[in-house]
């Protein structure tokens, strides 16, 4: 019997016409240090400042898992940057069934393509993006229809989104092929901005909608306002300073349980950003991909980075300022984790995560981490 929230597909409902849509823009914000793509005057000010699209890069890892089935498919896209171009570069069976009207995408085409996709008969609908994407999403299909994100915004706290770009592939292969899937009806959130302006992380749920249930593929939600002892993570943040090398830069990540070290050094810092500091001093409030990377490849540089509540990831997520290179740079060695133990009980399976831009970064990163719970206290986890 299928549990509360799900549904079982059968097999007189098997279809091949398989819904995809990219958000060109998703994701383009991370490296410049903005907190997501939304809204054209953010959009404006990450390509003022260097920023470029990445998301179809990890939308084409999504769809190359489908290489074997491609001739059984075929996927309803939109025009141009938002499917139909990747689709054509793979060979892909596609059919365009809403056009863009202009060169510059909004939300409304993302909400346009979805409708149209919908009505075209697609039985599944995969995206590329981020929450805001998977608002848009929402907002037009709601649950009538079960959706796949590809994890390639900013901002990836919704449960509808896959663990990586190859998980997506790998659930719509199992989509096609499984003529018994289940669906869980999964949530969808977003940051909430009002809460973000007084320095307080916290999301709102905007729904629900339907996705493949494989729990090995898809992310859990995003949890945050651990109900913890205040000392722990005083703790946690006394014993990193006591140990913190004159000699070194410190890159401190984003979130709250990181951002305790900057509160304890009375040190100006920026809660969803990137930080740097040198002998208890800040270098760089908020800090970009580039900076970090002038940085790094001048002077010797620690990472200190905590895992997300419920997830457990410590790079991909919110933190794209720390990009490949400056991992790769820094080296392995150079990465602090630090959490409490109550958020290290939250994330389900146990293990620490990455998702990466470059797959060789994920590759080179697994491996066992002791995590800083407290004054001296470590818990060893495996990071896959």
């Amino acid at each position: 019997m299928p549990l509360h929230g799900e549904h079982i597909r059968g097999k007189s409902e098997l279809n091949r016409k398989i819904g995809f849509i990219i958000n060109p823009i998703a994701g383009m914000g991370g490296k410049v240090a903005l907190k997501g793509t939304d809204g054209e005057q953010t959009l404006l000010s990450a390509i003022k400042n260097g920023a470029v699209a990445e998301s179809h890069i990890k939308a084409k890892r999504a769809l190359e898992r489908l290489a074997d089935i491609k001739n059984e498919i075929t996927i309803l896209t939109a025009s141009g940057s938002m499917g139909e171009n990747l689709c054509k570069s793979l060979g892909m069976s596609y059919e365009v069934v809403y056009k863009l009207k202009y060169s510059k995408t909004t939300y409304t085409d993302t909400e346009e393509a979805a409708k149209k996709i919908k009505e075209s008969g697609a039985k599944i609908i995969i995206f590329a993006g981020g929450d805001g994407t998977a608002r848009n999403i929402y907002n037009a299909v709601k649950n009538h229809i079960p959706v796949i994100g590809i994890p390639a915004g900013v901002k990836i706290q919704s449960a509808v989104f896959s663990q990586n770009p190859e998980y997506a592939g790998d659930l719509v292969y199992e989509f096609v092929k499984n003529a018994n899937i289940k669906y869980r009806e999964m949530e969808v959130i977003d940051l909430n901005e009002e809460d973000y302006k007084n320095r307080h992380i916290s999301s709102t749920l905007y729904g629900y909608m339907k996705v493949p249930y494989f729990p090995k593929y898809i992310q859990n939600m995003k949890q945050s306002g651990f109900n913890t002892d205040e000392s722990k993570s005083n703790s946690v943040a006394d014993y990193v300073i006591k140990n913190m090398n004159d000699d070194f830069y410190y890159i401190i990540g984003s979130g709250s349980t990181a951002k305790i070290i900057m509160e304890k050094l009375n040190l100006r810092y920026e809660l969803l950003g990137i930080d740097v500091i040198y002998q208890k001093k800040v270098v760089i409030n908020d800090a970009t991909e580039n900076q970090l990377f002038r940085i790094i490849s001048e002077k010797k540089v620690k990472i200190i980075v905590s895992p997300i509540g419920g997830q457990g990831y410590i790079f991909g997520r919110g933190n794209h300022q720390i990009s490949d290179r400056i991992i790769m740079s820094a080296g392995k060695d150079s990465i602090i984790v630090v959490a409490t133990d109550v958020k290290l009980l939250s994330i389900k399976d146990s293990r620490l995560k990455v998702d990466c831009e470059n797959p060789g970064t994920n590759e080179y990163l697994k491996g066992y981490y002791n995590v800083v719970t407290g004054f001296g206290r470590f818990i060893s986890m495996p990071c896959c």
